[in-house]
């Protein structure tokens, strides 16, 4: 059990703080009786995705809220944190129907960075992320359809896990993409991050002590590294000649996994599947929407039946060539976050769609097959680009199917051994 935010009191806050949070069912607490005290004083804020009884969903768009009737229920992950003695903070931005990966809300506004002012915190879950980063809440519930809560953990410098395709009940809430969809959650450590797993599975996180991780196999994911900016590559011979002292370390060769073909076959089955789901809201109401998140829906309704077939094969490719470099129980997969550090929220269109089709890259790996990811904390890289001398990247973790309670042991692991 983490105690290290055991002594923090829950305090009434205002909307606005880190700018992470929505009004409607803000310091509302749902009708949840604590019936365990596994997170007990363990302050939880949670994305405007799901539902919780009495309370709107909003879905980061006014339009769609206005539309909403109150939630005759609490989402079950929701219900779930709050029966372990999570204390309920309030709802946080999303980017419109959580279909981008920039954190930018047209008409909520951005979640201030703390761990880099000035820079975006990436999204959806963007609400989440800004609360854990800025210390307003100990657990930000989220989700992660395409690197929704992976690519805010790396830009905030805080702990995310997207877990394996259809582990965690999501029943109850707001789904964009229906085989991409998880909830996902941030914290400030590791061992808060493993609490609200054993939480959500009654699965427990086994510790990786020092003999035990040397029976860690490592596989660096080169054809991930080659993107990065040069501070992030230049960072990586240091990390690897530590983790090498500890446990083993091997490389898949540059080439050996198609990363832009993931990505594209990851945008076309994404987006048609949006595109299913909302199309007809989407044809009625775009005129709502901010022009970059209208244009991804448009681009879904876009990806044809040949499209679909031919992304299908590429995931299942992808699926069956990862299945076999992570044969091995104790196999993972390790590689930054993220390219780079998060851009400037100054930054042109054209500067963020560039850092959101270099991001897919990563984040298609474990989103395309369905695998369990965690980004941990890693580094702090200079910046040029305006505002702060350094900005946050996460290190990733990705592991086989099922094997999520392994990845956030390794994660824990890498982060005393190579993150210091």
């Amino acid at each position: 059990m983490p105690t290290a935010s055991l002594t923090r009191q829950s305090t009434l806050l205002q909307p606005g703080h880190a700018n992470a949070f929505v009004a409607e069912g803000f310091g509302i607490a749902p009708h949840v009786v604590a019936s365990s005290d596994e997170l007990r004083g363990l302050r939880l804020a949670v994305k405007d995705v799901f539902d919780v009884e009495g309370q709107r969903l909003g879905a980061g768009n006014p339009l769609w809220l206005g539309q909403q009737t109150p939630a005759t229920s609490t989402a079950l992950i929701v219900a779930r944190l709050l029966e372990a003695g999570a204390q309920w903070i309030g709802k946080t931005v999303t980017d419109e129907l959580a279909f981008s990966l920039l954190g930018i809300n047209t008409h909520y506004g951005t979640p201030d960075n703390a761990a880099s002012p000035g820079r975006i915190v990436g999204g959806s879950s963007s609400g989440s992320a800004a609360a854990v980063a800025a210390g307003f809440a100990d657990i930000g519930l989220g989700t992660d359809c395409g690197g929704s809560c992976r690519l805010p953990a790396s830009h905030c410098g805080v702990w995310g896990i997207r877990p394996t395709q259809g582990r965690i009940a999501g029943r109850g809430g707001f789904s964009l993409a229906h085989s991409f969809d998880t909830a996902g959650w941030f914290t400030r450590d590791a061992d808060t991050l493993a609490s609200v797993f054993t939480v959500l599975t009654e699965e427990v996180v086994p510790p990786l002590r020092d003999t035990a991780s040397t029976s860690l196999n490592c596989h660096i994911v080169l054809d991930a590294i080659a993107d990065c900016d040069p501070a992030v590559r230049a960072a990586l011979p240091d990390l690897l000649a530590r983790l090498g002292m500890a446990m083993s370390l091997t490389t898949l060769s540059e080439g050996e996994l198609p990363l832009d073909d993931w990505a594209k076959a990851h945008r076309w089955l994404q987006g048609a599947e949006i595109w299913q789901q909302h199309g007809h809201w989407v044809r009625e109401h775009g005129h709502s929407l901010a022009p970059d998140v209208l244009r991804r829906f448009l681009a879904g309704a876009a990806v044809s039946r040949q499209d679909v077939s031919r992304a299908q094969r590429t995931r299942v490719h992808a699926m069956q060539h990862l299945a076999r470099v992570l044969d091995d129980p104790h196999a993972v997969l390790i590689f930054p976050t993220s390219p780079g550090a998060a851009p400037a929220r100054h930054a042109t269109q054209d500067a963020l769609e560039t850092h959101r089709s270099r991001a897919q890259r990563h984040l298609c790996i474990a989103g395309l097959a369905g695998l369990p990811e965690v980004s941990l904390p890693w580094l702090r890289v200079a910046t040029s680009d305006g505002p702060g001398g350094e900005a946050p990247v996460g290190l990733s973790v990705v592991g086989a199917r099922g094997n999520d309670a392994l990845v956030i042991a390794a994660a824990r692991r890498l982060a005393d051994i190579g993150t210091a």
